[in-house]
Formats: C-alpha cells, sequence, structure tokens
C-alpha cells in the first residue's frame, strides 16, 4: 500500500489548518496578554466569570475545555493576583462560586481591547464571509461533539 495514500496531507487537511490556527492565535494572545499576568485559559476564564457570575468551578472547567485539576489551578492563580473570590464551600461541602473582583474586571477589560485586536485579524481574513464561515466552524464542532 502506497504510504502517501494512507494519511491526512496537512496542506490539505481543514484539521490541521484549524489546529495550526489554533496554536498561532493561542501564541499572539499568550504573547499581548503576557504583560498583564494573564494566559489565554486566564483570560477565559475571567470573560466567563463577567458572563456568569458565581459560575461552578465544574461550569467553567467545561466551558474553558480543561480538566478540573486545572480549573483549580487558574482560579488559584487568578486569586492570588486579586482578580477574582471563590466563596465558601457551598451547604453541600461539593462547590465553590467565584466572581471577579473590581481589578479583575478591570483587568479583564484591558485584555479584551488586545483581544478583539486579534480577533480583528481573523474578521479581516474572512471579510464578507465570515458568517458562512463561523456558521461552518459552528456546524463541524457540534457534528463532532461528544
Amino acid at each position: 500500500m502506497d504510504l502517501v495514500s494512507t494519511h491526512v496531507d496537512p496542506d490539505r487537511s481543514p484539521g490541521f489548518a484549524l489546529k495550526r490556527l489554533q496554536q498561532a492565535l493561542r501564541a499572539r494572545m499568550d504573547a499581548a496578554l503576557a504583560d498583564l499576568g494573564l494566559t489565554s485559559p486566564h483570560y477565559a476564564v475571567l470573560g466567563l466569570l463577567a458572563e456568569h457570575p458565581g459560575i461552578s468551578n465544574a461550569e467553567l472547567a467545561r466551558r474553558s475545555f480543561v480538566a478540573p485539576p486545572t480549573m483549580l489551578r487558574f482560579l488559584t492563580t487568578l486569586s492570588e493576583a486579586g482578580l477574582i473570590v471563590r466563596a465558601d464551600r457551598t451547604p453541600d461541602q461539593r462547590s465553590r462560586r467565584t466572581t471577579l473582583t473590581a481589578k479583575g474586571r478591570a483587568r479583564l477589560a484591558e485584555a479584551a481591547v488586545r483581544v478583539q485586536e486579534l480577533d480583528g485579524i481573523l474578521a479581516d481574513e474572512a471579510g464578507p464571509r465570515q458568517d458562512v464561515i463561523m456558521a461552518w466552524l459552528r456546524a463541524c464542532a457540534e457534528r463532532l461533539a461528544p
């Protein structure tokens, strides 16, 4: 069997192209956020907390696509930086609600400007096809979701 015909060609694969884009975007986001003491995942957590104050740690992990132990490390880092407050455990002792501090809201606003600039690059490249591209991305994600 011919080896060339038995594998995915990275130069023609949508999956490889998406992964390359994701890695490039992550590197640029991390660089843009570094002097704010944030990484891309930290930014995502702050954004989720802004949209859903008090969201559980488990839900934060699910929506951030990380394992719960990883989310706990993120939350510890953000708490130590004074960007979030983690409430005492609930009566069932299973969850702790988390909210942004004023410092966290300010840091998120500053970070958002930088992330929006990078999103602007993506939007510029998409041009008038952005709605079609977004629909395709959502449909692929839904179809591939477990």
